[in-house]
C-alpha cells in the first residue's frame, strides 16, 4: 500500500476510475447508474469477471471519505495481482462515491493540514433521511418511508442488478477506536480483524456503542441493524411514537437482506483517538453518571446551535436542511438516551475507555454542528456571528483534545485495515 497523506476530491476520483479502465481495459469496466440530485454522475465501476458478485459502497456518507482511498487500493490492487483476483472469484463492482454532492462539500478539509478544527469548520452530514445509508425504503408499525434519496435510488438500481452475495459499505467513524458491524456471525473472521487492528497499531474501540441498542458479537465487533431496532429503542425509551423522529428509512444492509442472502460488513475507523479509549480500568463513577454528564454537555452544544440558527434565514441548501433535522430531532433523541440510562446496565462502574467516551468524544460529534451554522453564517454574510461561532468551535475543538490527549492517526494504517478486513470478508465469500 502507497504512503497517504491526504484524501482525493471528486473530480480526482473519476479521473482515476477513467484511469484505471484504460489501464485494464479487459479487467475494469466504468459505467454512470444515476445523477445525484445537483446533477452528478454517480458511477459504477466493475473489476473481473469472477463467479461471486460484491457490492462496495464508497461515501454512504460524505463526511466519511477514508473508503474512497480503500476502493483506490482494492481496485487496482484486483487489477494488477492475477493470482488473487483468481483465488476470490470475485466480480468487484464498486461505487467510489455514492453521495458526490455531498463530498463536494466536504472538500475544505480533504487536502493539508488535518484536524478536528479544520474537520469541524468544513463538515457537512445530511439528514437522515438524505442519507444514502439511511433512505431505504421501510414500512415498520408507524413508520411509513417509500421516498429514498435520489443517490440511494441508484445504488437500489444496481443492487437489484447485480444481486450481491457480500454488501460492504464503507463507512468511517470520527474519535473512537476501531470497530465493525457483520450481518452473520463468523468468530473466525472476528479474530482475524482483531490480529489486522493490531498489526497496524490501532486501538479496539473499548468504549461505549455507537447507540445503545447494539448487539456485541465479539470485542469490538456489533451486528448490523436496521431501522426497525431503532424504532423499538425510541418507542420504549420515549413511550411515544417514534416515527416523527426518525423520519427516515432503514440501511443498505436491511434492504439488501430482504433481496436474498448477503452478507455485510462495515468497518468503522477513526479519524482521531486517545490513549483512554484502550483502558478498560476501572473509571470511579457508574456507567450512568458518565453517560449522563456527556448528555449534559451535548444538550449545551445542541442549544448553542439552536440559538445561532434562529434568525439566520438561510437559503434551501443542504447545509440549512442538516441543521434544521439535527436541531429539531436531536431533544428528542437525547432524552431516549437519558432514559435509557435509567436502566440496570448502566449501574455498573464504568471503565476509563466508557467514560471517556461518554463525557468527551460525544462533544466531538455534536461540536460538528456548530461547525455546519458556522458555514451557514458565513454563507448569508453574517460574518460578526461567523467569527463568533469559528470561535467557539475552535474553544470546543483545544478543550476536547486536551481532556483526551486526542492524536491523529495515520492514513495509510486507517485504509490498510478496511481494505485487509474487505480481502479477509471476501476470501470467506
Amino acid at each position: 500500500m502507497p504512503d497517504l497523506d491526504e484524501f482525493l476530491t471528486l473530480e480526482e476520483l473519476q479521473a482515476s476510475s477513467r484511469a484505471l479502465v484504460s489501464e485494464f481495459p479487459s479487467l475494469a469496466r466504468l459505467e454512470t447508474v444515476g445523477t445525484s440530485s445537483e446533477g452528478r454522475p454517480i458511477e459504477l465501476l466493475t473489476i473481473g469477471h469472477g463467479a461471486t458478485p460484491v457490492l462496495l459502497l464508497g461515501v454512504p456518507h460524505p463526511n466519511e471519505p477514508i473508503g474512497t482511498l480503500t476502493l483506490e487500493f482494492l481496485c487496482r490492487l484486483l487489477c494488477e495481482d492475477d493470482a488473487l483476483r483468481a483465488r476470490l472469484d470475485v466480480t468487484l463492482y464498486a461505487i467510489k462515491v455514492s453521495d458526490p454532492d455531498g463530498l463536494v462539500l466536504n472538500e475544505g478539509w480533504l487536502k493539508g493540514g488535518f484536524s478536528p478544527l479544520r474537520y469541524a469548520l468544513n463538515y457537512y452530514r445530511p439528514p437522515h433521511h438524505e442519507q444514502v445509508e439511511w433512505s431505504f425504503p421501510v414500512e415498520y408499525k408507524t413508520l411509513s418511508f417509500t421516498t429514498p434519496a435520489q443517490e440511494t435510488a441508484a445504488v437500489m438500481r444496481v443492487m437489484l442488478r447485480v444481486r450481491p452475495r457480500m454488501l460492504y459499505s464503507l463507512h468511517n467513524a470520527g474519535f473512537c477506536g476501531v470497530y465493525f458491524y457483520a450481518s452473520h456471525e463468523r468468530p473466525a473472521l472476528f479474530r482475524a480483524f482483531h490480529e489486522l487492528v493490531a498489526s497496524q497499531a490501532l486501538p479496539l474501540h473499548r468504549g461505549e456503542p455507537e447507540v445503545p441498542y447494539l448487539r456485541e458479537l465479539a470485542p469490538a465487533v456489533y451486528g448490523l441493524f436496521g431501522i426497525d431496532a431503532t424504532y423499538d429503542y425510541l418507542a420504549e425509551s420515549l413511550g411515544t411514537d417514534p416515527a416523527p423522529v426518525i423520519g427516515a428509512g432503514t440501511s443498505s444492509d436491511d434492504w439488501l437482506g430482504r433481496l436474498g442472502k448477503v452478507f455485510s460488513l462495515v468497518c468503522e475507523l477513526p479519524y482521531y483517538t486517545a490513549p483512554g479509549l484502550e483502558d478498560t480500568r476501572p473509571a470511579g463513577c457508574t456507567r450512568r453518571g458518565a453517560v449522563l454528564t456527556g448528555l449534559a454537555r451535548v444538550e449545551a452544544i445542541h442549544a448553542e446551535c439552536a440559538r445561532s440558527f434562529t434568525g439566520l434565514d438561510p437559503p434551501d441548501h443542504r447545509l440549512t436542511r442538516s441543521v434544521a433535522d439535527y436541531v429539531a430531532k436531536t431533544p428528542k433523541r437525547l432524552a431516549a438516551e437519558r432514559a435509557h440510562a435509567g436502566t440496570p446496565a448502566y449501574a455498573r462502574e464504568a471503565t476509563r475507555a466508557e467514560a471517556l467516551d461518554a463525557t468527551v468524544c460525544r462533544a466531538f460529534y455534536h461540536m460538528l454542528y456548530l461547525g455546519e451554522v458556522y458555514r451557514l453564517a458565513e454563507m448569508v454574510g453574517k460574518h460578526t456571528l461567523a467569527e463568533s461561532l469559528r470561535g467557539r468551535v475552535a474553544e470546543l475543538a483545544a478543550e476536547i483534545e486536551c481532556a483526551s490527549a486526542l492524536r491523529v492517526l495515520p492514513l495509510r494504517r486507517l485504509v490498510a485495515v478496511q481494505a485487509g478486513a474487505g480481502l479477509l470478508a471476501l476470501a470467506q465469500a
